[in-house]
């Protein structure tokens, strides 16, 4: 299968994940003998960096290298050709490691895949939720909480929440059915339809689009930990090499050693984040000249030294508020 190519943005996603399944399973093991990781919207195996095309690994092979290691790991994917490379690949590197991918809709397969786990309802559990777009439904988190044994940790999660695409997924040029689908989309991924205020109160100019994207993000955090029950939960924004948000990863744990642990995850990439970002913006700009065949004056890392980073790109935990309504405006604390 070909590579499938990364921007930058989602290297520093998974170079989090690397980050925190690690204190994951070493604060686990002080008091599990067993641990489980999924992957519910796990890819394919081979990856490239567009960047600098240096392959990339994907998460599922980045859980399996966690060390100390995971008990159980389970990959979901929808696309069966990719869900066939990548077991292969697992198979091929971990043949002794107990690792299933689940071909097919992780809506249909995660319940029965779970069911086949149930000895494992007390042990500490992961689940990464990585999907290309809002395909991901709130039915999903219902599943995961269901799935640990009454009295027990909730699954500890990331979540990616594509926010600048919902208001393009819900827009004024679909037809009525299409619009109509596009509505159940959404609220399917929230399991509410209390985002429906923001979009509004976006094309009313009401609110600019930062301020929409927060309110999604903060709809999202809150449902967590008032529907779902989460004791905390975080997000950090990630951008492309001109700064456009693509997408927020959201944590949800129940544990504090989770919330100390993500902090400083959090904190470290927030800080890293936008070197990346530049270092990317300036191969960009190198390779650009390479094709044209004009050369520039300086190279990428001579760029790089008088390249300023963005003020006040900081991790800075905040906890979500009520969602926003028609009644509410101008607020400033989400």
């Amino acid at each position: 299968m070909a590579e499938r190519p990364w921007g930058f943005w989602t290297e520093s996603k998974l170079d989090m994940l690397s980050a925190y399944l690690p204190a994951f399973t070493t604060a686990s093991k002080q008091r599990a003998r067993s641990t489980v990781y999924l992957d519910l919207f796990a890819g394919q195996a081979a990856n490239i960096s567009r960047e600098t095309g240096r392959a990339i690994e994907g998460s599922l092979l980045r859980a399996l290298r966690t060390d100390p290691p995971f008990t159980v790991l389970r990959g979901f994917e929808l696309a069966q050709a990719r869900a066939e490379s990548l077991k292969r690949a697992c198979q091929a590197e971990f043949p002794y490691r107990d690792v299933l991918v689940h071909p097919g809709d992780v809506h249909e397969t995660l319940r029965p895949a779970l069911e086949a786990l149930l000895r494992y309802r007390w042990s500490p559990t992961f689940a990464f939720i990585d999907p290309d777009g809002v395909e991901a439904r709130w039915e999903l988190l219902e599943t995961l909480v269901a799935f640990k044994a009454p009295g027990a940790k909730k699954v500890e999660l990331f979540l990616l929440l594509p926010d600048p695409q919902i208001g393009r997924v819900v827009n004024d040029n679909l037809d009525p059915d299409n619009l109509d689908r596009a509505e159940q989309q959404v609220t399917d991924l929230f399991g509410s339809s209390e985002w429906r205020p923001i979009l509004a109160a976006r094309r009313a100019g009401v609110l600019d689009a930062e301020q929409a994207r927060d309110e999604l993000t903060n709809l999202m955090r809150w449902r967590l930990e008032t529907a779902l029950g989460y004791r905390f939960t975080h997000t950090l924004r990630l951008t492309n090499t001109t700064g456009v948000p693509l997408y927020d990863m959201v944590f949800a744990s129940d544990h504090g050693v989770g919330d100390k642990i993500i902090k400083s995850v959090y904190g470290k990439a927030a800080t890293r984040f936008p070197q990346m970002r530049q270092e990317a913006r300036a191969r960009l700009r190198d390779r650009r000249e390479q094709e044209t065949g004009v050369a520039g004056l300086f190279t990428h890392e001579e760029l790089l030294q008088d390249a300023p980073l963005s003020p006040g790109e900081t991790y800075q935990h905040r906890p979500p508020t009520p969602p926003y309504s028609e009644t509410v405006q101008g607020r400033d604390d989400v």
